[in-house]
This record gives C-alpha cells, sequence and structure tokens, in this order.
C-alpha cells in the first residue's frame, strides 16, 4: 500500500506582540478637552482671541477660527435641545439668549 504524500507544515506563526512593543503613532488617539476651558475660564482683564467674520459669508478667519466654531458647538450642543431638526426650527428667544451668553464669554 502506498502513503499519500504529506502536505508541507504550515509556516510558523510570528511572534505575540507587546504593548512596549507598539511605536508612538500606532497608539490610539484620545478625545480631548471638549469644553474648551481656556476659554470660558480666561481672567478678566486677559485679551480675547480676535477671529474675523466675513458678515457677507459668515465664514471666519485667523488663527483662533477652529477654536470658535468648537466653541459654537459646544454651546449650541448644551443649548439647544435635541428634538430640533435644524437651526431654523430653533425659537427665536432661544438663539437670542444663546447670542447672549457667547457675547458675555
Amino acid at each position: 500500500m502506498a502513503t499519500p504524500p504529506s502536505s508541507p507544515p504550515p509556516p510558523p506563526l510570528p511572534p505575540p506582540t507587546t504593548a512596549t512593543s507598539h511605536s508612538t503613532s500606532m497608539l490610539k488617539q484620545t478625545r480631548k478637552a471638549t469644553r474648551l476651558r481656556s476659554l470660558v475660564t480666561r481672567p478678566v482683564g486677559a485679551e480675547r482671541p480676535l477671529v474675523l467674520v466675513d458678515p457677507a459669508t459668515g465664514k471666519a478667519d485667523g488663527p483662533h477660527k477652529k477654536k470658535l466654531s468648537t466653541y459654537l458647538g459646544i454651546v449650541g450642543h448644551d443649548k439647544v435641545d435635541v428634538t430640533y431638526e435644524n437651526w431654523k426650527q430653533v425659537p427665536g428667544a432661544q438663539k437670542d439668549l444663546i447670542w447672549e451668553n457667547i457675547q458675555v464669554f
């Protein structure tokens, strides 16, 4: 009786990796602060960050435009109820209160 040809052995498995062998570029990115405490808790006499806004388009410009956008998003999430599908459905009185809050800070 003849024996069937044997298949080659499977290749060896690579060694397991440990957390210490990962480089810093492979680490999971985590969320950063979402409240912008540096803007809200700045000293009273401190200078405000300057953001230029084009009145025709409403688009911000300058080095602090991303912080402004983030801050406005935070205020919107905090002050507007989630039942509104878009900004146009938010009552004008509530928008006025939000605008006053933004101007204070």
